[in-house]
């Protein structure tokens, strides 16, 4: 079972890395994983000092974001943690697709929120 669940992983790994992220028009940009947070509502993904996700949104009034949110409640939350603990499991870069729109102002926010993740 073990061994299925790893196929299906990478396979999904491999689709998403094949699908490119050219279309920068939502792109954050592929960074490394600083660390993460997770709490009832979302988690947010950090990346190390110095480097910055790009933030289409300018919810810091700024183009660039330290950190990319994704909220607990949406359908696919599930496969896009799992994604991200695995990329950052395997010290991968990750890059997400924002949906244009912020957290609210809370825990170091307001962050852009994703709705897609890219491992590479």
């Amino acid at each position: 079972m073990i061994k299925i669940t790893k196929i299906i992983m990478m396979g999904l790994l491999a689709f998403f890395a094949g699908i490119g992220v050219c279309n920068a028009g939502n792109n954050s940009g592929k960074q490394d994983i600083y660390y993460y947070k997770i709490d009832s509502q979302r988690i947010v993904i950090y990346v190390p000092s110095g480097i910055k996700f790009i933030d289409n949104a300018n919810c810091n009034g700024t183009n660039e974001a330290i950190a990319v949110s994704i909220s607990a409640v949406r359908d696919n939350f599930a496969e896009l943690y799992a994604s991200i603990m695995l990329a950052h499991a395997n010290n991968r870069k990750i890059a997400f697709w924002l949906d244009g729109t912020c957290t609210p102002a809370m825990a170091g926010g307001p962050f852009p929120t994703a709705s897609m993740v890219y491992v590479y």
